[in-house]
């Protein structure tokens, strides 16, 4: 891009998210001729989430670490708005580019993209981008700040679809997708078989040999969980019984429990709490025949899908995170109308009765988190964005690039 001088990029985050880490690892431990990469990051987040451990800074990428030049982000409540090496990075002679995260209340990123381009950098957000169509004075501002940036790293498709009739050009839209700890959980899939399954739906259910529906995270009311039990007693009434098996927990559960004694179905619910071990999720996901998330869903959507259980979620895009994309109606889940028990129900049901085996249903699950949600491919999006590659050439490179 810029001669013959070795790409070195620095990435600038508010803080490294855990789940991340997979990612920022392969990225730290990519060397020479391919583009080499810098973390500025907090320790700290302001908000609710698991952060990487500092240690993970003072060990060799190649051995798990990350490279990572501690910063300080500045937050008011839930809200941050200025980063501390957001100039500095700006101004260095060192970078050729800079990866920003695209929030544009952060104060220091308006002023330090200004600077980068007028160094001569590559200026890149990896950001949502847009999670619904704007308009008025937000909509103008968030347009007129990501037009300071030569091109993007977005979540999803339908972000870009609005960029581009926002007017930004498809060849700087590089769809990056989300992914979480890919090679462990591909460690673990590995492992599965029908026998274990077997065991842990035996261990965890009074009727072992009913179909399985499965809700795995927080248990909020903005999740509207209460739809699940609505559907499984909708269910029974239609002679179709079902088992539905929550993992996490939160401030909902007592209310869901209620729910499903007032209903009569409670022998049919498990409340199994919460579990971090990827080992242990793992099986407890595979044994499910459908994940349903009523509210928006996110990375619960990637974490069904790696394990091979098919996600039943609403139809509005304006009201999803960006991972529902991975869901294809009836290869890979199913949609609903959005807070429409019936209909959800009518989908719960359709799906149970459909005659694809679990194998296939299984494989086409994990195929769409093989090809797109995982580290390396995203390695190959971002690779090719600092790059100067043009996103409408991606598949094409990356195509011939797997064959190698």
């Amino acid at each position: 891009m810029r001669g013959k001088r070795n790409l070195l990029v620095a990435i600038i985050q508010p803080y490294i998210p855990h789940y991340r880490e997979p990612i920022f690892n392969l990225l730290s431990r990519q060397q020479h001729p391919l583009p080499e990469y810098m973390l500025y990051a907090s320790t700290k987040a302001g908000i609710n989430i698991k952060t990487s451990e500092i240690e993970k800074a003072t060990i060799l990428p190649e051995d798990g670490g990350l490279n990572w030049q501690f910063t300080k982000t500045f937050w008011i409540e839930k809200l941050y708005f200025w980063q501390s090496f957001n100039i500095p990075v700006a101004f260095s002679r060192k970078y050729n580019a800079v990866i920003y995260p695209g929030y544009m209340y952060d104060i220091s990123t308006w002023i330090s993209i200004v600077i980068a381009k007028s160094m001569g950098k590559r200026t890149i957000m990896w950001t949502h981008g847009y999670v619904k169509k704007e308009s008025g004075v937000k909509g103008w501002l968030r347009n007129t700040f990501y037009k300071l940036s030569d091109c993007f790293l977005l979540y999803g498709n339908y972000a870009k679809e609005i960029m581009r009739d926002n007017g930004f050009k498809s060849e700087n839209l590089y769809v990056v997708y989300n992914s979480l700890d890919y090679e462990r959980q591909c460690l673990v899939r590995d492992k599965l078989t029908d026998t274990v399954l077997e065991s842990y739906k035996q261990k965890i259910f009074e009727f072992p040999e009913l179909p399985v529906l499965l809700y795995i995270g927080r248990l909020t009311h903005v999740k509207k969980l209460d739809m699940i039990i609505e559907s499984i007693k909708r269910l029974a009434d239609n002679g179709i019984c079902a088992n539905l098996l929550f993992i996490g927990n939160g401030p909902e559960q007592k209310n869901l429990e209620a729910k499903a004694k007032q209903l009569d179905i409670a022998k049919y619910v498990v409340f199994y709490g919460p579990c971090y071990s990827e080992e242990d999720i793992g099986p407890l996901i595979s044994l499910a025949d459908i994940c349903v998330s009523p509210g928006e869903i996110g990375l619960t959507c990637m974490h069904s899908l790696v394990y091979g259980t098919p996600v039943i979620t609403h139809d509005n895009p304006d009201s999803q995170m960006p991972e529902w994309e991975a869901i294809q109606p009836g290869k890979t889940g199913a949609l609903f109308r959005q807070d429409d028990v019936k209909d959800l129900t009518s989908v719960i049901e359709a799906w149970l009765k459909q005659k694809r085996c679990r194998k296939s249903i299984r494989n086409d699950c994990q195929d769409i988190i093989d090809k797109y949600y995982n580290p390396k491919y995203q390695l190959h999006v971002i690779n090719s964005a600092v790059s100067g590659i043009p996103a409408t050439q991606l598949s094409a490179v990356y195509a011939e690039s797997d064959k190698s």
